[in-house]
Order: C-alpha cells, then structure tokens, then sequence
C-alpha cells in the first residue's frame, strides 16, 4: 500500500502540473501576465521569482493553480497584460489551455504504448458499444472462476478470453450464457487465449446441468471486453488522437448509459458505484502496480483523459463552467456581473467538494 500512495501521489501531482502548465503556456503565449504558478496548495515550501512570474511548490500535493493577472479584479480590464482585457476567443483558449494539455499527454503515451504492442489495445465494456475509430473485435472474457466446478478442474483461467465455442464467436456475454444454457449436460470445446500471458488453448467441458446457486453452469463470472487494433498507415500515423478521442467518447456514453440505468431503476447506486475519486483512484493504483509499468503508464493516460473529461463539463467551479460564463458573454455581448458570477461559482465550488466527500465516503466502503 505504502507503494501505491508514493506512485498516486507522483501520478496526481504530475497530471495536475501537466494541467496548470496548460493554463499557464497559453496564457504566456497570449501575452498575459501570470503572477504566481504553484504546484499544490500552500503553505509554500518553495519559491522563486522569476521575471513576472512567482514559481512556488506547496505542501499539499493535491492541488495546483495559476494567478492570473486580471483573471478576477475586472478593474484592470484596460492593462494589455490582463487577463479580461483579451477578447473572449483569446479567453477561452486559456481556460481550455490545462485540458488541452491533459488529453494532449495521453495522446503521447498512447503513442508509445500503441507502438510497442502493434497498434492494438484491448478495453472492457459495460454496454455494447462500438469505437468511432480502429478495428474492433469484442470477446467474452472471465473474471472469476468458482472453487470445484468444471472451469477450475479443466484449467480455465482468469483472464482467459473465449475466442470461440464449437466454432461460434460471441460478440458479449448474454450471447454466450445463452449457447452455454442450451449445451448443459453435453461437451462444447472452448478456444482460449489468456488476457495477461496471450497462451491459447482448447478446453473440453461440460457444462452442468443443475449447477449450484449463482454459479452458472461453468462456475465462472464473465465480462465483456474490446480488442481494438489501427492497422492502416494513416490510422497508425494519428493512433495517438484515434486512441484518445475513442476513450473520452467512451467514457463520456459510458457515463451517459450509467446515468440513465439509474433514473430508469430511480436508484443512485449504479451510478456511485461507477463513479471513484481519489481513493478508488489509490486503490486502483496497487491493482495496476502488480500488473506491471505498462499498465501503471496505462493509467496515468487514462486519469489524464478522465480529468480532462471531467474539468471540461459546463459547471461553474471548471474549466468549463469558465467556458459557459464566457459563452453567455459571446451571446449577451457583455459579461455577467462578477459578483453574479462569484456567487454561482462559489455555490457550485461548494456542491462539488459535498460531492468529492460523498464519493470518497463511498470509495472507502467499496474498497476498504
């Protein structure tokens, strides 16, 4: 445990340097003053000035920001180095700037990731679903096998993908419970390949006819999970993007299909048990520690689109929350009133940390 806080800790404090140094690039780039970037929260540990700019490290990792010149007091609109002194276009590629930067890092390491490993990837699914971009082929995968039943005493294993069954493919697990029902008391020969190791093998079972509660009659549970290769040359060149945008839009339906199966069961529960802050992001760190560097790399460009995904959502208190007042500025032709806009931010500002204690509260219970 204790290497997983040092690596989340080093993962967090990383993408949100990666984020205010967005923030900060594009602020520089526009000609707007910059009075202080800090990496976490103060008090500061250390600091040095450096031309306009105060540089300064925080002792609570868990955070970062940029002073902005003029990004608050509005009386310095008229000074060139202020921030409300740009036009809104210039305005919103600021506030755009820490997100750009977190989807940008992903795409490098998907870059890499995606080039030693042939330009393919594999991600599971919690609804059907097909990827804008790539190849993709779906697979039955198994995530638990029961003590004594016949996958455990024919050798299947976790992690085992069922390519086919007595030459049929399935495209989810619904497909296969299905073909498995109708064959109990008969043998089906199973072609595996495994997740982690990529053996293959061919199994001889047969699935039972009255098997215990809630085993099934393999004794196995089953997910569903995507295998998704870039085989052009064009594909190949832009993997990096193709990968990244796949993910977000991904994640961004996947967050849709969970919110709707909540309002249709009119129960919170599937949609807190999806949704992990900090400590569910810990506890997945140790998951993905023992499964290697690959997979910790993995992570962090995963987290990276996650925060970028959600930083990027209209509510006031985020980027995009930022992006909407100055929409609403684009239409209005003037902006809100600053106290008006204080006030939203701040109740949302409030909303939002209840919230990252309600998830938090729910991680621990999850998880520990």
């Amino acid at each position: 445990m204790f290497l997983a806080i040092i690596v989340f800790i080093l993962i967090l404090s990383f993408l949100i340097f990666v984020h205010e140094f967005g923030h900060f690039i594009f602020a520089k780039v526009t000609g707007v003053k910059v009075e202080e970037f800090c990496i976490g929260f103060p008090p500061r540990i250390w600091k040095k000035k450096k031309g306009e700019t105060l540089y300064s490290i925080g002792i609570i990792p868990f955070g970062g920001f940029n002073k902005i010149y003029g990004e608050i007091d509005t009386e310095k609109t008229k000074d060139p180095k202020s921030f409300s002194s740009k036009p809104i276009r210039i305005r919103a590629l600021i506030t755009v700037g820490g997100v750009a930067m977190n989807v940008l890092l992903a795409v490098v390491i998907f870059y890499f990731l995606l080039g030693f490993s042939g330009f393919q990837s594999y991600q599971s699914l919690i609804f059907d679903y097909e990827f804008p971009f790539g190849r993709q082929e779906n697979f039955v995968i198994i995530g638990d096998i029961a003590e004594n039943s016949p996958a455990e005493k024919q050798g299947i294993e976790i992690g085992d993908m069922i390519i086919e069954v007595n030459g049929t493919e399935f495209e989810n697990s619904e497909e296969f419970i299905e073909f498995i029902e109708e064959k109990k008391g008969n043998e089906v020969n199973l072609y595996l390949e495994n997740f982690y190791t990529q053996e293959t093998k061919n199994v001889s079972i047969i699935p039972r006819l009255e098997p215990p509660e809630k085993e099934g009659p393999l004794g196995i549970a089953l997910g569903n999970i995507a295998k998704i290769s870039y085989p052009t040359i064009l594909e190949k060149s832009s993997a990096g993007f193709l990968h990244s945008f796949n993910i977000l839009h991904y994640s961004f339906f996947g967050l849709g299909h969970i919110m709707k199966i909540s309002f249709q069961q009119k129960d919170l529960e599937p949609l807190s048990s999806s949704v992990s802050g900090p400590v569910g992001i810990l506890h997945f760190t140790e998951l993905t520690i023992e499964a290697g560097i690959v997979a910790v790399i993995t992570l962090l460009a995963i987290v990276s689109l996650a925060l970028a995904l959600f930083n990027i959502l209209p509510i006031p208190g985020l980027d995009g929350g930022k992006l909407l007042f100055l929409t609403i500025e684009a239409i209005r032709r003037k902006p809100i009133s600053q106290k008006v806009e204080e006030k939203i931010t701040v109740f949302f500002f409030v909303l939002l940390i209840l919230l990252m204690i309600v998830v938090t509260i729910n991680d621990i219970q999850r998880f520990f």
